[in-house]
């Protein structure tokens, strides 16, 4: 019988089973050696955050079949210490994958959180490329040893009885690690000001009137999925987008724009340079606007068609 650091022996309490799941199994491990009772609500959401980010990270193996029906289950949750052993598996209802399968995912999964925790504590300068949900996770994770000084927090993989990569995180480095996450996190929600280059812009709707400064909206998804107003440095530069016979909702464009903003969202977008324009795979859905575009119009000193 396996006996806790006091000396007291330790007794597993099964909180999940049935279902089908490999004959060998990966675990990956959870302990957290807290000082003070855990709040419930910050335990549920350091599990939670933590299952989302396996799923997060699965997702984008593309080498891993089947990732949308892999999940983390809780196998065993043990006493003294919370102690949590997962384990990699599909749901009881769905086909059994390999096991190796599910081990890989471990493995990759724990590779992933220590570069990622290694990266906001400063141990390595190697960024991972994270979105401002990963980093979210990453500080809830370890919200309960954060709040509880003097914990700690161990998180390994055991591969048929083997760790292969290990974790450990105390109060001090756990609180680290958050404001590192809240920084990253503040500067990926900074609102896009001033001058963006070479950024994709396509139509929402416009104006066939090279005068008009009225009617034009554009969208740049890596600003703003949202239109927002569009005028232009040059009325040459309008006629290049918007003056030419090709439909301009069927393609985007590489430009320079000048950003302003009202209340830190997009207000304006300023054309400044067009560098090139591409082909969009799927149209635009149509312009929603009392003024559509209208390819009848003829260009400034052209007769229509």
């Amino acid at each position: 019988m396996p006996f806790d650091e006091e000396g007291r022996p330790v007794r597993k309490l099964r909180v999940s089973g049935g279902g089908k799941r490999p004959d060998e199994e990966a675990r990956l491990t959870i302990r957290i050696e807290n000082r003070h009772p855990i709040e419930l609500m910050d335990l549920t959401r350091s599990f939670n955050s933590f299952a989302d980010e396996y799923n997060r990270h699965l997702s984008q193996q593309p080498d891993f079949p089947d990732q949308a029906n892999i999940r983390l289950y809780i196998k065993e949750i043990k006493t003294g210490s919370v102690v949590a052993d997962l384990i990699a598996m599909s749901a009881p209802a769905l086909p059994v994958i390999s096991y190796i399968v599910y081990a890989n995912s471990i493995i990759s999964f724990s590779r992933y959180l220590k570069m990622a925790y290694d990266y906001l504590l400063g141990d390595s300068k190697t960024k991972p490329l994270l979105a401002k949900h990963n980093y979210e996770n990453l500080r809830d994770i370890v919200e309960p040893i954060a709040k509880d000084n003097g914990s700690q927090i161990f998180i390994q993989n055991d591969i048929k009885g083997n760790v292969q990569i290990s974790l450990t995180l105390n109060s001090v480095q756990a609180n680290a690690a958050q404001n590192a996450a809240r920084r990253e996190i503040q500067a990926l929600t900074e609102p896009l000001t001033g001058v963006q280059q070479q950024v994709l812009l396509y139509w929402y709707q416009a104006r066939k009137d090279v005068k008009s400064q009225v009617g034009d909206r554009g969208i740049i998804e890596s600003i703003s999925k949202k239109p927002v107003k569009v005028i232009f440095g040059t009325e040459g530069i309008k006629a290049r987008m918007l003056l030419e016979r090709e439909n301009p909702f069927k393609f985007g464009y590489i430009v320079d724009v000048i950003v302003e903003t009202v209340n830190d969202k997009p207000a304006v977008y300023k054309i400044i340079n067009l560098y090139d324009k591409v082909e969009l795979q799927e149209e635009p859905e149509p312009p929603d606007s009392n003024v559509p575009f209208d390819f009848t119009d003829k260009t400034p000193g052209e007769e229509a068609d």
